[in-house]
């Protein structure tokens, strides 16, 4: 397998396809009542980071760490942010910690895409 840019942006692209999947079907059932309002808060999150990881995954100007690692908690932080609020709209009860560690995840990739920006720089 080689280490194409076409290689390497095959999986990150498959996992925001099904974040825009899960993200558009948090944001129907968040138009209709009782569930309105959070679940359309976790899918625009979401589809908002589906689209980031689809572009920080074919951008050129960094790569290494840095990327790996952005993509890496943009894939994860955003899923686990929306899945608390699934899970609370669902059944009506909060998992500790989710939300806090999801957002937090999603912080440190934007956090991973700024430095790994700055350091491509020359």
């Amino acid at each position: 397998m080689s280490d194409t840019p076409e290689t390497e942006t095959k999986l990150p692209y498959f996992f925001a396809g099904f974040m825009g999947f899960a993200g558009t079907i948090m944001l129907a059932l968040g138009s209709h009542p009782p569930a309105q309002g959070n679940l359309a808060i976790g899918g625009q999150f979401l589809l908002f980071h589906a689209a980031a990881v689809m572009a920080v995954a074919n951008q050129r100007a960094f790569s290494g760490i840095y990327k790996r690692a952005a993509l890496a908690l943009l894939l994860i932080g955003p899923v686990v942010f929306a899945a608390e609020i699934a899970v609370h709209s669902a059944l009506g009860m909060q998992v500790p910690l989710m939300a806090p560690l999801g957002g937090g995840a999603t912080i440190l990739g934007w956090l991973c895409v700024a430095i790994g920006a700055i350091r491509a720089v020359k």
